[in-house]
């Protein structure tokens, strides 16, 4: 039984450092300071954009995962499993390799979104690019479970990608699995959203503009001071008297 958990670990390690990455690079890329002014960091901004989008299926990839525990319960004679490591120990280990997975996915495209609304775009158009984005994820997730490529095939491979894609969109199981796909991760993106954005609020707080100095004012200040041709005014009235 611990063999079986250590071997997971490991698989469930590289898979989580993938995920990690496109949060990662969140962090840095949609920091509000960089694009205030974009055509200063244009070049780094559009690469660390590309990575990100590149790794970022990466993240809903681990919900099929769940597929290694069907096949680890199905053989559980074959792994020597009784039910108590399966429901006290693998189900587990698996239920926490995919909330974390998911999670990843969740803060990193959350980070996009949160600078998209803070420069005011329609909400209309966000709530497009959240649909079309899970419906990429779930394109990308079918051909790495099915077709086994990885994130970098995308630059070594990318004709096999193109038309195995285009080859899918005729297979009825292809368009089924993507629809359900989309569904889970946009509804798993929106409800992990409310927990996460209330759990690392400096994360996902509104930026302030900073333009102007700290603790200036610009209301006009009153002079207090009396005012020098008021004072004469009054010297004069007194030697007249």
């Amino acid at each position: 039984m611990w063999q079986l958990f250590v071997e997971n670990l490991q698989w469930m390690g590289w898979n989580l450092f993938l995920a990690a990455i496109p949060m990662l690079i969140s962090l840095v890329v949609f920091r509000y300071d960089f694009w205030k002014h974009p055509s200063i960091w244009f070049i780094p901004l559009v690469f660390g954009v590309l990575v990100y989008f590149f790794f970022l299926p990466n993240g809903p990839y681990v919900l099929t995962d769940i597929i290694h525990l069907v096949r680890q319960i199905k053989d559980y004679r074959y792994f020597g499993l009784n039910d108590w490591d399966i429901v006290v120990v693998l189900i587990p280990q698996f239920m926490t390799f995919i909330f974390i997975g998911f999670s990843f996915y969740v803060i990193a495209f959350q980070r996009m979104i949160h600078l998209l609304d803070h420069f005011h775009w329609p909400i209309g158009v966000i709530w497009i690019i959240k649909v079309v984005v899970a419906f990429v994820m779930s394109v990308g997730v079918f051909l790495g479970r099915f077709y086994r490529f990885n994130t970098w095939d995308i630059i070594s491979n990318s004709d096999k990608i193109i038309m195995s894609t285009i080859k899918e969109f005729t297979n009825f199981s292809f368009i089924m699995f993507v629809i359900v796909d989309s569904l889970v991760i946009f509804f798993g993106f929106e409800i992990l959203s409310i927990f996460y954005k209330s759990l690392f609020k400096p994360l996902f707080a509104k930026v302030t503009e900073n333009d102007e100095p700290r603790g200036t004012n610009t209301k006009p200040i009153k002079n207090s001071a009396p005012n020098k041709n008021n004072i004469l005014k009054g010297v004069r009235k007194g030697e007249q008297k």
